[in-house]
């Protein structure tokens, strides 16, 4: 994995010079992943100018069609970057490799991927979501050599949100959709998303049971999460700090930031609740959390939202990648 920030949201010359060097190659390249510039809401247009600059760079290394970079790199690009969080894009590879014999518990890093079967606007948030993200985690579990869900630290899905357009080709069929909001507030359609897409990892894991799940306690049932995180990545703490020896074997952080549902923290009023700006603020609380932790500020760093499946209640996921030595 290697991360490159990037100056604007065309800027893939950080890609180039890893290539130029040969540590990404055409038949290593795997993922794409980073933060854009802009405003994060679905209209993101710094996010679709990073993608299509990206998608084009990719082709090219690639020797393929733009068309069909998808069916070689998996893109994950995560729009807005208030406060501290610095434009990035991770390229992450895979190749094999000769290594000496280990014992059972001394794992290394895996990577895996896989697309679901196409999700239609009427299932977005919904059954008809979770079961395809699930079936596509154990897809990528078994393209990753992976049979324990214990050995799956981080799953990074892209889903796919509302338009008005997609709203009103459900609605021509005689479907309805989870919500016309297309905000990610509390009733909005990018977190109803993001949630079907939490809970589809909880089910693939064994977190959460099928029988526990449906359209109803999507965004309703809290007590229903997926915490995958990497707890145990080799790093030595101190007072809640990781060892500043440690910090040059820290390769990445992937974090989520989610707003609380209450607006009581520690029994003391806040008013975060009722801002107008709530979202891009709490990207950029989790933002400038993460980077006093970690020394940086090119940290993978996504929310915004108020409260998440992706996590347990008042709580985040941390994943961490860090060199062995």
């Amino acid at each position: 994995m290697y991360v490159c920030p990037s100056a604007t949201p065309a800027d893939t010359s950080g890609l180039q010079a890893l290539a130029g060097a040969g540590k990404i190659k055409p038949d290593t390249l795997v993922a794409l992943v980073g933060k854009t510039e802009g405003t994060g809401a679905h209209d993101d247009w710094g996010r679709v100018w990073a993608d299509a600059a990206l998608r084009e760079w990719t082709a090219s290394f690639l020797g393929v069609p733009v068309e069909e970079v998808a069916k070689h790199v998996i893109f994950v690009l995560s729009g807005g970057c208030p406060g501290v969080i610095t434009p990035h894009i991770a390229a992450v590879t895979r190749e094999w490799v000769e290594a000496p014999e280990r014992q059972a518990d001394d794992k290394r890093l895996v990577v895996g991927r896989a697309g679901s079967d196409a999700i239609a606007p009427e299932e977005v948030g919904r059954m008809g979501m979770i079961r395809k993200v699930a079936a596509a985690t154990h897809e990528a579990m078994k393209d990753a050599g992976l049979t324990d869900p214990k050995d799956v630290h981080l799953v990074m899905v892209k889903v796919p949100g509302l338009t008005t357009a997609s709203i009103k080709d459900a609605e021509s069929r005689g479907k309805t959709v989870v919500s016309h909001d297309l905000t990610f507030g509390p009733e909005g359609a990018g977190v109803y998303a993001n949630d079907g897409a939490a809970l589809g990892v909880a089910m693939a894991l064994g977190e959460v049971p099928e029988s526990k799940l449906s359209d109803e306690v999507v965004r309703r049932n809290w007590d229903l999460f997926s915490e995958v995180a990497l707890r145990s990545a080799g790093l030595r703490f101190n007072d809640g700090l990781p060892d500043e020896q440690d910090l040059d074997r820290l390769v990445h952080v992937f974090a989520k930031s989610v707003i609380p549902g209450s607006d009581q923290v520690r029994g003391r009023r806040i008013t975060l609740l009722d801002d107008v700006h709530a979202y891009e603020i709490g990207k950029a609380l989790g933002g400038m959390l993460v980077a006093s932790v970690t020394g940086r500020t090119t940290n993978y760093v996504s929310g915004g939202e108020r409260n998440s499946h992706q996590g347990p209640p008042g709580g985040n996921i941390v994943a961490a990648v860090v060199r062995a030595e």
